[in-house]
């Protein structure tokens, strides 16, 4: 999704902006936990602030399927992103970040909010979870804490 800027560093503009609807492939969720993401809308504003500067604000809009962390059924996650950053193409700035020949990718911005968004585990909000069915049950772990006697022992060594 590049955005040419030429109207901003013209002057023939002071802020572009965009409303879009994007798609990533299957390849694109290939290494994360996303199993499938609908459509993405973005929508933001990009404003020119001096002649090196750009401010880009964004409102990332999807739904992402991911696994319950008990079940491994699928669930859709809402995900709603307000992004705003400040561009000034320092060299300290991430690749993606860079106004290249007077244009913006921020696809790869895009993407990068989403993947922060995913979130370690999820498990589906129901009343009860089945916890077996056929052929398998899930059983629950009954062991001491490594820590356990922790408080023995710290008590053991404030009467020395």
């Amino acid at each position: 999704m590049i955005i040419d800027l030429n109207p901003l560093f013209n002057g023939i503009k002071h802020s572009i902006e965009f409303d879009k609807v994007v798609n990533f492939s299957k390849e694109d969720l290939k290494n994360t936990s996303i199993k499938k993401l609908s459509n993405v809308k973005v929508n933001g504003k990009i404003t020119k602030i001096s002649d090196y500067s750009l401010d880009l604000t964004m409102e990332i809009k999807t739904k992402m399927t991911l696994e319950d962390s008990v079940t491994l059924e699928e669930i859709e996650y809402p995900v709603n992103i307000q992004f705003n950053r400040i561009i000034d193409n320092n060299e300290e700035d991430e690749e993606y970040y860079k106004i290249l020949q007077n244009t913006l990718d921020i696809l790869p911005i895009v993407w990068e909010n989403i993947v922060l968004e995913v979130p370690l585990r999820v498990v589906k909000e129901e009343k009860e979870t089945i916890i077996e069915g056929d052929g398998w049950s899930l059983n629950k772990i009954e062991s001491d804490s490594p820590l356990s006697n922790l408080k023995e022992l710290l008590d053991m060594e404030e009467r020395r």
